[in-house]
């Protein structure tokens, strides 16, 4: 598996050293709330002696998001049923008059097929990322176990930034999609037909990440002003 972020060596202090004074507010009370927890939640923020593939020098990770842990229902509950197939096999003819070893055979070969399954999709849920920096936002995308899509944009880039919950399973778990709308979008091939290139699918606390992201576009249309008022 590509990597994609790596956590630094050594132990975790109480609170992660900054490289600067770029936390906006809403990252602070997430922060303060124990959301800056170790990488593999569902969201973190500032997620401590972490760094990304192709992070800047002085960058600075705010957020890092993936699909919440509760869209991995249905393929362990899929799993658990194809668990006791095996059980059942006597019951067609096919199956039943074939030797012991070649039924062995079957069993094993059934059961490296689901751990290879379970795997898959316990690699895709953990590397498929969403990550937002004081400078930009980036979402990487595995399809597979050998092919990485990754999308950036610029935060002063970005024109728009909602979110919606559809169903009773999102708003009990409170999970939801984060749609950013940049200036001028530039899709993969094989993402032309979404309504955003920057989607970040079924993140918890979509509310939430949705301000982060409106008050780093605040904070950047404020840099932008004072630069020009200089």
């Amino acid at each position: 598996m590509p990597e994609v972020y790596k956590q630094k060596s050594g132990v975790r202090n109480q609170e992660p050293e900054r490289k600067g004074g770029n936390l906006v507010e809403t990252v602070k009370k997430l922060v303060a709330e124990g959301f800056d927890g170790p990488p593999w939640r569902s969201l973190t923020a500032c997620p401590p002696n972490t760094k990304f593939e192709a992070q800047h020098d002085r960058e600075e990770g705010l957020l890092l998001m993936r699909r919440h842990p509760v869209t991995n229902l249905w393929w362990l509950a899929l799993m658990a049923m194809l668990v006791g197939v095996p059980l059942f096999w006597n019951e067609f003819p096919l199956i039943a008059n074939v030797t012991a070893a070649v039924q062995l055979a079957l069993v094993i070969f059934w059961y490296l097929g689901l751990a290879f399954f379970a795997i898959q999709n316990l690699l895709l849920w953990f590397y498929n990322v969403y990550i937002v920096t004081d400078e930009r936002i980036i979402d990487v995308d595995f399809f597979g176990l050998l092919y990485k899509n990754v999308n950036t944009t610029q935060i002063r880039k970005i024109e728009d930034v909602n979110y919606s919950q559809v169903g009773v399973m999102s708003s009990l778990f409170n999970y939801g999609n984060v749609i950013v709308q940049t200036a001028a979008e530039q899709r993969s091939e094989d993402r032309r037909e979404e309504v955003s290139a920057f989607t970040f699918e079924a993140v918890s606390n979509p509310d939430r990440v949705v301000k982060v992201i409106s008050e780093l576009m605040e904070q950047e249309e404020n840099e932008e002003y004072e630069g020009r008022t200089r």
